[in-house]
């Protein structure tokens, strides 16, 4: 039988936000490095180019942070509100079903049973 130790736990559980941060600035500088490679402009007008870029890095990382982290509070806040609305409608039902369940007792300790389509 094989004994698992704490960092095993560590791989199951799959990548984290550093991995999916690692996967984005790679996926950038190889976009980066493929258009300098294939672009039909000399050499001065590339620097320049790669230069702007550079310089709009930051903002644009910083903005897609911000709406990441947006998104993930929307989703937060929505799944707050589905588990209030089922927490909600399962204390109905336990409410309900104890009810039916007390009615019930009270019927047989009478040794009365009505019908569901009677009335008291």
């Amino acid at each position: 039988m094989a004994r698992y130790s704490d960092s095993d736990e560590r791989y199951d559980r799959g990548p984290g936000i550093g991995a999916w941060l690692f996967g984005l600035i790679l996926g950038v500088l190889g976009g980066v490095a493929v258009g300098m490679l294939t672009a039909p402009k000399s050499g001065d007008e590339l620097r320049d180019k790669l230069r702007e870029s550079a310089e709009e890095l930051p903002e644009r990382v910083s903005e897609l942070v911000d709406d990441s982290l947006d998104l993930y509070a929307s989703g937060v806040n929505y799944l707050q509100l589905v588990m209030e609305e089922q927490t909600l409608r399962v204390r109905r039902a336990v409410a309900a079903g104890k009810l039916a369940a007390a009615k019930k007792r009270e019927e047989l300790e009478l040794g009365t049973s009505v019908l569901p389509f009677q009335h008291r």
